[in-house]
């Protein structure tokens, strides 16, 4: 177990000895026998599990209220609870969809295999922009499909004991999970300077990001895939994953972003960081039920009404 992993989060010993190991087992647990399960029943199996998720995290529910309120606030409660209800059906679903991903690729349409080909064959390293919509696990399997790994960039799990079991499950032959911070970006610079991909999720708050519009609100945003691209010239496609029935999905990757070049760095981040972010919006205001609305997009004294 790495030392960022030991000293990412302070645990307690309740924690440490007690509710990590086993929350650990239960995920051990779960993952094999949506493993032993054929594909529909795992996705529909795991749509009853989010459902019982739901139950056991009110607290999730309420920020996901607060995060649909600011988003659509032209809906009524009713619709942004059927939002939720259905964003836990898509979350289970996708719990039990995860081990059998190598099953998955052939229930996945792809949409702009040209763009990833293109990536693939520049020459040069370059970046993948997706979000927590859909089974975004799926676009590092297609361009792996592709000779391509997409190294991905994530947050550590809390649980150190949960960590070290999915980061040993998720993981693809030839590909690194990128951890965020300083340890991180350095990273990133090294496989892009070596040729590779990086796939980065947008669509997570950043404490110390940059206030750019999020659903016409500002939002504190991670610039760095934005500010590497720009400086070390290197393109940024925009992909994204949307579940079409029960376990079947559809990949979209588009051409790459034509970045800007006005000479002031500071401005062109911006205007990149802030044409992702609209078509983050459209992407979920298509299909809201598929995106996580649980996270703190906006500062945390928000979510204590």
């Amino acid at each position: 177990m790495s030392k960022r992993i030991k000293a990412g989060h302070r645990r307690t010993f309740l924690q440490r000895f007690v509710t990590d190991p086993l929350t650990a087992f239960v995920v051990l647990l779960l993952w094999g026998v949506f493993k032993l399960m054929p594909v529909d029943a795992a996705s529909a199996t795991g749509a009853g599990l989010g459902s019982v998720l739901s139950c056991l995290m009110p607290e999730k529910n309420k920020t996901a209220m607060h995060n649909l309120r600011k988003c659509f606030p032209t809906k009524t409660d009713k619709e942004r609870r059927q939002i939720i209800k259905g964003m836990w059906h898509h979350f289970g679903r996708m719990m039990g969809e995860l081990p059998h991903m190598e099953k998955m690729y052939e229930r996945t349409q792809i949409v702009g295999m040209e763009n990833i080909r293109a990536a693939r064959d520049d020459g040069k390293g370059g970046f993948f922009c997706s979000a927590h919509l859909g089974n975004w696990e799926l676009c590092g399997l297609i361009t792996h499909k592709e000779g391509m790994p997409l190294h991905l960039v994530y947050r550590a799990a809390n649980n150190p004991w949960t960590e070290k079991v999915l980061y040993q499950k998720r993981r693809l032959p030839g590909v690194q999970l990128i951890p965020k911070g300083t340890e991180g970006a350095k990273m990133m610079v090294q496989l892009i300077r070596k040729g590779e991909h990086v796939g980065m999720l947008c669509d997570q708050k950043l404490k110390e990001g940059i206030d750019v519009p999020f659903f016409g609100i500002p939002a504190k945003t991670a610039p760095a895939i934005a500010s590497m691209a720009l400086k070390m010239n290197v393109p940024i496609y925009p992909a994204r994953v949307i579940r079409l029935n029960g376990a079947h999905y559809r990949v979209e990757v588009l051409p790459a972003l034509d970045l800007p070049d006005t000479g002031n760095r500071n401005d062109d981040v911006y205007a990149v960081m802030a044409y992702i972010n609209r078509l983050l919006e459209t992407w979920i205001t298509e299909h809201p039920e598929q995106w996580l609305w649980i996270h703190h997009r906006w500062p945390k004294a928000e979510y204590k009404d």
